[in-house]
């Protein structure tokens, strides 16, 4: 529920709801330990940033979401992530994802 919120704020332009909203997702999933609602939160909330101009943010959030995936299992996702993330903060030095995190697990 707080991930469609978030969502939905963001999408209204209520960027301090949408951030509210993203950290109970984040937060409830973790407490819950959804660690793929977990994953999934912490990427849409990666956008959110990054669409903000907050690349600092979205690079954390980037790499807990790819975390997150790796510990699912969802590795196909993460080289998914990767490569979406190599794009857009290419302007970014060592974001701590590397094509070998997910190589590695076939």
């Amino acid at each position: 529920w707080y991930l469609l919120e978030a969502e939905e704020s963001f999408c209204n332009n209520n960027y301090d709801a949408a951030k509210t909203y993203y950290d109970k997702a984040i937060s409830s999933a973790k407490d819950h330990k959804f660690i793929n609602e977990e994953a999934l939160a912490c990427e849409l909330a990666a956008y959110f940033y990054l669409e903000l101009g907050l690349k600092d943010k979205a690079v954390e959030l980037f790499l807990l979401a790819h975390e997150k995936y790796h510990e699912w299992g969802a590795f196909g996702k993460c080289t998914s992530l990767f490569k979406v993330v190599s794009f857009n903060l290419s302007s970014s030095i060592g974001t701590g994802l590397t094509n070998t995190d997910t190589d590695s697990m076939g």
